[in-house]
């Protein structure tokens, strides 16, 4: 009985030998950062906080190319920084509120600052002013050379940067009209506004427009976030 025991207690001493062995990996230490950049105004392409353009990383592994891409989503700003890599040749391709975009083949190591270039669906102005205790907003569409159908504008307010049509203050800071029914030559001459009343004095405010052109997505593009403060 003994003899038994002591046979299995080193039978699992050296299962947990071998277990911690294959667990042994150097930590991911490569990081990938950068933006994603309208090609005609050079400016960072705006997007969701949630949901909004994603990164997808191809790992060349083993002589063969990963068919599961390793995803994270850029901030707001179309920003983007990814710390936990792992050295090696990647394919880079991109999505979100943009024209589809060649990947991108390359070698990760170290630190790796990367301007991806896309064409936007829509290009979004907005500006917003305080009256009182309202905020009127004001927005533009221009089109890009998609020329893909505008389907819907929309308004949202709410009480952190963080403000987009899945987050904002609530449902009456929320605006959205639908414009499937108008000429996009006849949306892209006018000047829209939106109007928000009721809101707290003293309170500080985040104001921006999306809007939507046909994709199979639903990606909106935005204008850039807006502070307002309430006098």
């Amino acid at each position: 009985m003994k003899k038994t025991v002591f046979i299995c207690i080193v039978l699992a001493g050296i299962l947990n030998f071998q277990s911690c062995g294959l667990d042994n990996y150097d930590a991911p230490d490569t990081t990938l950062q950068g933006a994603l950049i309208d090609s005609e105004t050079n400016e960072p392409i705006q997007t969701q906080y949630q949901n909004g353009a994603k990164i997808r990383l191809y790992e060349f592994y083993n002589g063969k190319w990963s068919p599961q891409p390793n995803d994270f989503f850029t901030r707001q700003d179309g920003t983007f920084t990814n710390k936990a890599i792992f050295a090696g040749k990647y394919r880079i391709a991109v999505e979100g509120p943009f024209e589809e975009v060649e990947e991108i083949e390359t070698e990760l190591s170290g630190i790796k600052d990367l301007q991806i270039k896309v064409t936007p669906f829509l290009r979004v102005k907005g500006s917003a002013s305080a009256n009182g205790t309202s905020i009127t907003i004001t927005a533009k569409i221009e089109h890009t050379v998609g020329l893909r159908k505008i389907q819907t504008l929309g308004f949202y307010c709410g009480v952190t940067p963080y403000v987009d049509k899945n987050t904002f203050e609530s449902d009456r800071l929320k605006k959205e009209t639908d414009l499937s029914g108008l000429e996009d030559s006849e949306i892209v001459s006018r000047t829209f506004t939106e109007t928000f009343e009721g809101l707290k004095s003293g309170k500080t405010y985040y104001a921006r427009v999306g809007a939507l052109a046909q994709n199979a997505s639903n990606h909106y593009n935005y204008c850039e976030i807006i502070e307002v403060k309430i006098p």
